[in-house]
């Protein structure tokens, strides 16, 4: 608490005078920030500081800083000095000089109201993707709930990139006690019975929500319709402090759009656990990578990079017990420093009553909008589709602006943003040509407007590069876009206040907007500069692997033969030549990473892109390895994953589904394929009964699996017992994987008497079995309770090698995350030496060769995890 500091009486420690200061340098900091002058001043009259000392005193940059120094300085000059501050010190609490609290003055009061009528007033409408002027949409009668779910995730686990569509319906089981459905204001409430959460983090996948809540959160606050607990809300976005190049402090941050405040904002600051900070957007910004640093902002006044105020606040370096809440699509989480976060909640998008819901907001006709509901219910992707609110809103637009698709229905995601393109430049050139018989007229717009597609989509490509979405009016791409009434529809223009002028800034509509004109300009354009697919372009420009990921689904989509021949009628767009060097590439891709096992999920979007079945036909990988693991699967990556299976016959050789929150109705609309696999690995992920009771089937038919993995995932005796209930008649399974999970020695022993003979190996490490217990399993043919069998650890150790090395460095720390917190104390077994010396030699090599800074370090910290 900043204000009030004096009304509790600190205890001072027995012993050294100079000590205890040190000991209570904490509270006193929080305690004299209101008393800090006077303070000074006395000291100086008491001959304890001289002038100089007062001077060092006054240039620090904010009231902490100057009592920092001032403790600083009474330990430089001893016991005597640090004796006359006490009593001091004693003396201001006994005279009870207590401020009264500015929270409680009629004046505080009438400007938290006058902050709330501004955030009612900015955030009362709703701004679609192509909303035109005079359409003002109010955003409580528009606004359709969102499925927000609460719980404890590993952000290095859940740090890529989730852009596929139809984020899943989470199974909120009871044993799954992490994950709840929460409202919004439940995000900064008490609901573990522990102290409240102060820094959230919120994720979800392109278009899911996440700043439409932020809307929802302003709104419903400067509303007085909850969030009582804060007398003040700041909204920041990551694109707004993409502009800022020079070092800044966080009260000019805050006054960049909050003007209105500069008389108060001492008082704001002063009462900080009383704020929230909202930071919106943060895998759009620039410096998303270098947040993870050690240099700090301590003082609102005190000036720094804008990356180091956003770390500082997000690490309560600044502003401590100030609540700050930030959001981001999670393929940057990875970069936020993870001890810094008290909550993560993912945004989970609309349930079938929601979207239908937001069709009758949209459409303002119930029989309208249940008639084209009908016609998305009958397309079963674009139902899956419209489960993320921003695509429920494009596909409602090209239903409005077409009244339905003027060709087959879209069947991706690609075809999606297509059609919404086209319908757009359908309903421009209409307009400008006048009369449809004015065939003169209506060619030289379509040229014009190929000019203009072609230019928006270089400014996207060259933007995305450059890990930019806000542009300069000044800038000569933007100047020559200006004014267009096209280029109006897809980008949102901003006046932004800058010392001593105002000026334009633009944006794209929507993050996914400026991925598709990016895709679509490397298509159109022979020769982009730079080549981003080039690997050398890449690693120069320290792209992180999934950033890139809806840019090549985009690419994958429109290189496909039926959207370049929709756009040849509509941007004038011949067959792009790169569409012959493209298809082998991603094919010769996709055949390497089923043969080595390495990740595959995006190149299998890329793949289901193009819908077009005899690609398979060319696709022969010696063996079906599909590895999505770490991976938080939504429908429409189970989608994409079936169409490809479909289109395979034979054996699974290994599908990996390690840490993806499957659920059981995700395993049951796997089944099909689980009778093909050899490998199954499911570890990570909340199973329950039901998910057993389907393994189970598959165990008792299959002539396949022989290895089944069920690592860490919460299963007990009950689970454990459906499951072996597969086992009495099974033939083939060989090696059966339970470690980190609650079996009990009674669970184990009850199934001992019926395992097949197949069965050679039955991992139970870390289960509730106690030592003397795991020896009693030892001595049983086939359980393995400790780490002395050689032959099993070496084959899991050659396995973790070789799924590293095929791993790239994102994927590769995401594993050795996982590798290197195992703890094994017997160093002298000869397999465990041979193992981390490998993995040593592997990550040194990956350093020696790694380009980008944030992943080097992370590398070097296990590297000196495993040798020390």
């Amino acid at each position: 608490m900043a204000a009030g500091p004096l009304a509790v009486s600190l205890p001072v420690p027995e012993g050294s005078t100079c000590r205890s200061l040190r000991e209570l340098r904490v509270c006193l900091v929080d305690q004299l920030e209101d008393h800090i002058g006077s303070l000074v001043e006395q000291l100086l009259l008491r001959d304890v500081f001289t002038r100089d000392d007062r001077e060092d005193v006054l240039c620090q940059p904010g009231p902490r800083a100057r009592v920092r120094k001032v403790l600083d300085i009474l330990d430089c000059k001893g016991e005597e000095a640090a004796s006359s501050f006490l009593s001091l010190y004693r003396r201001l609490q006994e005279a009870g000089r207590e401020p009264v609290r500015q929270a409680q003055s009629a004046g505080y009061r009438k400007v938290i109201e006058k902050h709330k009528q501004t955030l009612k007033r900015r955030s009362e409408c709703m701004l679609f993707y192509n909303t035109r002027h005079g359409e003002k949409i109010l955003f409580s009668e528009h606004y359709v709930n969102l499925l927000l779910v609460k719980g404890h995730c590993s952000l290095e686990v859940k740090k890529h990139e989730i852009l596929a569509f139809g984020q899943q319906r989470i199974s909120l089981q009871q044993k799954a006690q992490e994950q709840r459905v929460i409202k919004p204001q439940q995000l900064f409430s008490d609901l573990t019975h522990s102290q409240a959460a102060k820094k959230i983090l919120v994720t979800g996948v392109a278009g899911i929500g996440k700043t439409v809540l932020v809307q929802k959160i302003l709104c419903d606050f400067g509303n007085n319709q909850g969030y009582f607990n804060f007398d003040f809300v700041i909204h920041l976005t990551f694109r707004d402090l993409n502009l800022i190049t020079k070092p800044v402090s966080l009260r000019e941050l805050v006054l960049r759009k909050n003007r209105h405040l500069a008389k108060d904002l001492d008082s704001v600051f002063a009462n900080y656990e009383k704020l929230l900070i909202v930071l919106d957007g943060f895998d759009e910004f620039k410096h998303y990578r270098a947040c993870d640093t050690e240099e700090f902002v301590t003082e609102e006044d005190e000036e720094g990079e804008v990356v180091q105020i956003v770390s500082s606040l997000m690490r309560g370096e600044l502003l401590p017990e100030a609540s700050v809440l930030l959001t981001s699509r999670p393929t940057a989480i990875g970069y936020i420093p993870i001890g810094c976060i008290d909550c993560f909640a993912l945004i989970t998008g609309f349930s079938m009553a929601e979207i239908k819901d937001f069709f009758i907001k949209y459409f303002q006709d119930e029989g309208l909008a249940l008639r084209m509901f009908e016609v998305v219910r009958a397309n079963e992707l674009m139902l899956t589709l419209c489960f993320i609110p921003g695509f429920c809103y494009i596909v409602c637009s090209i239903l409005r602006d077409s009244d339905g698709f003027s060709t087959k229905s879209p069947k991706t995601m690609t075809d999606i943003y297509t059609h919404y393109l086209v319908a757009l430049l359908r309903s421009h050139t209409q307009n400008r040509a006048g009369s449809p018989h004015d065939l003169g007229n209506e060619e030289e717009c379509l040229e014009q407007l190929s000019d203009t597609v072609l230019n928006l989509g270089r400014l996207a490509y060259q933007k995305l590069l450059a890990h930019d979405t806000l542009f300069y009016s000044c800038s000569p791409d933007v100047r020559q876009l200006a004014g267009n009434n096209l280029v109006s529809t897809f980008l949102d223009k901003t006046t932004v206040q800058e010392p001593g002028c105002s000026e334009d800034v633009y944006s794209f509509t929507h993050f996914t907007i400026q991925e598709f004109f990016a895709a679509l300009y490397y298509v159109l354009e022979d020769h982009p500069s730079p080549d981003i697919l080039e690997s050398e372009v890449v690693l120069g420009r320290e792209v992180s692997t999934g950033y890139l990921d809806l840019f090549r689904r985009f690419l994958s989509g429109l290189l496909s033969e039926r959207n370049q021949q929709l756009l040849s009628r509509h941007v004038r767009m011949g067959r792009s030549r790169k569409a012959d060097s493209y298809l082998p590439w991603l094919l010769g891709d996709i055949r390497s990473l089923c043969e080595n096992g390495a990740f595959i999920l995006n190149h299998l979007h890329c793949f289901f892109e193009q819908q077009d079945v005899s690609l398979a036909l060319e696709l022969n990988p010696t063996s079906l390895r599909i590895n999505v693991s770490d991976d938080n699967l939504a429908p429409m990556d189970y989608g994409v994953i079936k169409y490809f299976l479909n289109l395979k016959c034979g054996d699974i050789h290994e599908l990996d589904l390690t840490g993806t929150n499957v659920s059981t109705k995700s395993l049951m609309d796997l089944k099909p394929y689980l009778f093909r696999c050899q490998k199954l690995w499911l570890g990570e992920n909340n199973l329950d009964t039901e998910a057993m009771q389907i393994l189970a089937e598959v165990l008792q038919s299959t002539r396949n699996m022989v290895q089944l993995g069920l690592g860490w995932t919460n299963i007990g005796d009950e689970e454990f017992l459906v499951l072996a209930e597969g086992l009495r008649t099974n033939e083939v399974l060989q090696g059966l994987w339970l470690e980190g999970n609650n079996i009990t020695f009674r669970g184990l022993s009850a199934v001992a008497d019926f395992i097949p003979f197949s069965v050679r190996k039955i991992i139970v490490i870390w289960n509730n079995v106690s030592e003397e217990e795991a020896e009693k399993l030892n001595n049983r043919e086939c359980f393995i309770a400790d780490f002395s069998n050689d032959d099993t650890w070496i084959g899991w150790g050659d396995w973790v090698l070789q799924r590293c090395e095929v791993s790239n460095n994102e994927k590769l720390v995401t594993f050795l995350n996982k590798v290197c917190n195992i703890s094994i104390y017997c160093m002298e077994i000869g397999w465990v030496e041979t193992f981390y010396s490998k993995l040593t030699e592997m990550i040194r090599t990956r350093i020696d060769v790694c380009s980008e800074d944030d992943i080097r370090r992370k590398l070097v910290k296990f590297l000196d995890i495993l040798t020390v």
